[in-house]
């Protein structure tokens, strides 16, 4: 049985893991629905469709990883452990999709490489999201020949010497191939959105102090608009980072956290945290999703 506090964390990641997948759920079915009468979304929907459904998927695998190998331990799952990485990879690459995609259409600057761009972004959308699966897809296969490893030293039951070298041979792999190439994998999109997100409120700030010097009253509905959107992408930020920082921490410790301790749950609810709250900052900064969540609430049988 799980002591006072573990299960209490258990419980708050629960609570999170439910409200991201409703959250995600909500996205997935209000873009399919459209999608269904229409065979098309708006560029910005089919990306946030996306992340919707990596999210939804990355969510269950999480939840069904860690009560799995809790109450299973010596019965790990291979094929969740594969789906988590391939989701994860995936959520983060859509999201730095996101990060491109309003930093092409919103930003204000007039080289020539971004005037190229902010003209074609929308055809590029589908490119964008295809290769974010296909680097998923590649990066996926490398986590599913470490895991295949570990399973097979799990399997063989004689710790002779040959095990032995066997195992130091694993160990020695993990940490200066697959631990180098997992943290690399996730560095490269998080500098990317990291880069366009800083991009979008340099632009944001550029041009609300322009506003400030042209227009004599401090607030009109633009520089309102602006300043709302600015605090959206700041936030995006913090929640973003609040997800891969304490990945990258437990990825760069020499021995995971066990299952049954206090820290691996408490880490669990810290890593999922900006994930849970992140498809309501979507819902509330979409017009398209947030009618359709006023409707449900009002109508719930129309919706």
């Amino acid at each position: 049985m799980p002591s006072l506090l573990i299960l209490f964390l258990m419980i708050l990641f629960l609570l999170e893991s439910m409200a991201a997948m409703i959250g995600n759920g909500f996205i997935i079915i209000v873009l399919g629905r459209e999608w269904v009468q229409c065979w098309s979304l708006p560029p910005r929907d089919m990306i946030l469709a996306s992340l919707g459904i990596s999210r939804f998927f990355l969510q269950w695998a999480a939840v069904l990883s860690n009560f799995h190998t809790y109450f299973y331990p010596a019965n790990r799952s291979f094929i969740l452990d594969i789906i988590w990485n391939f989701t994860n990879m995936a959520t983060f690459w859509f999201t730095t999709c996101i990060a491109f995609f309003y930093c092409v259409k919103i930003s204000s600057f007039t080289h020539p490489i971004f005037l190229w761009l902010k003209w074609r972004i929308s055809r590029f959308v589908r490119w964008l999201l295809l290769w974010s699966l296909l680097i998923s897809t590649l990066i996926c296969i490398s986590f599913f020949l470490k895991t295949y490893l570990v399973f097979q030293l799990q399997v063989t039951g004689n710790y002779s010497e040959k095990t032995t070298l066997e195992d130091l041979r694993s160990m020695l792999l993990h940490s200066h191939f697959f631990l180098p190439l997992q943290t690399f994998t996730l560095l490269i999109p998080f500098l990317f959105f990291l880069v366009c997100i800083i991009l979008i409120i340099s632009s944001l700030c550029r041009h609300l102090g322009n506003m400030q010097h042209r227009i004599a009253g401090p607030w009109n509905p633009n520089m309102q608009v602006h300043v709302t959107t600015l605090k959206s992408f700041l936030f995006f930020l913090i929640l973003y980072t609040s997800y891969v920082l304490p990945l990258m921490i437990s990825l760069s410790r020499p021995r995971s956290l066990s299952v049954c301790s206090s820290q691996f749950w408490v880490w669990e609810v810290v890593i999922y945290a900006g994930i849970s709250i992140h498809p309501a900052f979507l819902i509330l900064n979409s017009s398209k999703l947030r009618r359709a969540l006023k409707k449900m609430l009002h109508d719930p049988e129309a919706a």
